[in-house]
C-alpha cells in the first residue's frame, strides 16, 4: 500500500484526530505498511502505538498526546480506569495494559475491552451503558453508542462528518496528511471546530 493509499485509509478512518477535534482513534490498515504510515504522519504531530498485528491487519491506536493526558488526568475517568485495572496515568503505560487486553480478546476470545472507549473520548456514561446494556436499548448511534445526552453526540456526530468530508476532500485534492491537519487547526480554517 502506498503512502497516498495510507493517507486516504487514515482520513477515512481518523479525521477527526488530524483535525485536531478528537484526542484519538483507532486505524486498521493491512499489515506491512509501518514505515509508510510513519512517513504520512511525519510533521503532524500524532503519536501512534501498535496495539495488536495479525496475519492480515494492523491495529494502531493514534491520538494526540496532549488529548490523550486530558483523558487520563479528568478525575472520574480515571477512577474509571482504575476499576478496570490501569493503576496509572501514564499514557505509555495504559496503552500497553490495552494492547495486552486488546491482544487477549483477539486470541483467546476473551471479552472486548470496553474501556478503549474512554480513551477514544466517548464520554463515561456512554460507555458505561454500553456495557450494562450489552450493546442494546441505546437512545442514538453513530460514532459511539449513545445511552446519555443525545443531543451533545448528534452535534459530536455531526461535527465528525463534517471534519471527515473536509478531510476527505482535501485527500483528493492530493494534499499530504501533515498539510491538511496543520491547515485544519489554524484559526482561519477552523470556525467549525468547538472546544
Amino acid at each position: 500500500m502506498g503512502t497516498e493509499a495510507i493517507g486516504c485509509v487514515l482520513g477515512q478512518q481518523c479525521a477527526p484526530v488530524i483535525a485536531g477535534v478528537k484526542p484519538s482513534n483507532l486505524l486498521i490498515v493491512e499489515k506491512g505498511n509501518q514505515s509508510g504510515l510513519t512517513h504520512v504522519l511525519r510533521g503532524t504531530g500524532l503519536s501512534r502505538y501498535l496495539l495488536y498485528t495479525s496475519a492480515e491487519k494492523d491495529y494502531w491506536f493514534l491520538f494526540e498526546a496532549d488529548g490523550l493526558l486530558g483523558l487520563l488526568h479528568d478525575a472520574q475517568k480515571a477512577q474509571y480506569l482504575r476499576d478496570c485495572g490501569y493503576f496509572t496515568e501514564d499514557p505509555n503505560a495504559v496503552l500497553a495494559k490495552l494492547a495486552e487486553r486488546f491482544k487477549r480478546y483477539k486470541q483467546d476470545d476473551s471479552e472486548f475491552p470496553h474501556e478503549i472507549g474512554i480513551l477514544l473520548g466517548y464520554p463515561l456514561r456512554d460507555v458505561k451503558g454500553f456495557i450494562e446494556n450489552g450493546g442494546q436499548n441505546f437512545k442514538l448511534s453513530g460514532y459511539w453508542k449513545v445511552y446519555g445526552d443525545v443531543n451533545y453526540a448528534g452535534q459530536i456526530f455531526g461535527l465528525y462528518e463534517h471534519v471527515k468530508k473536509a478531510v476527505l476532500d482535501l485527500c483528493a485534492q492530493g494534499m499530504c496528511i501533515s498539510d491538511i491537519r496543520n491547515r485544519l487547526l489554524t484559526a482561519g480554517d477552523s470556525a467549525f471546530i468547538v472546544g
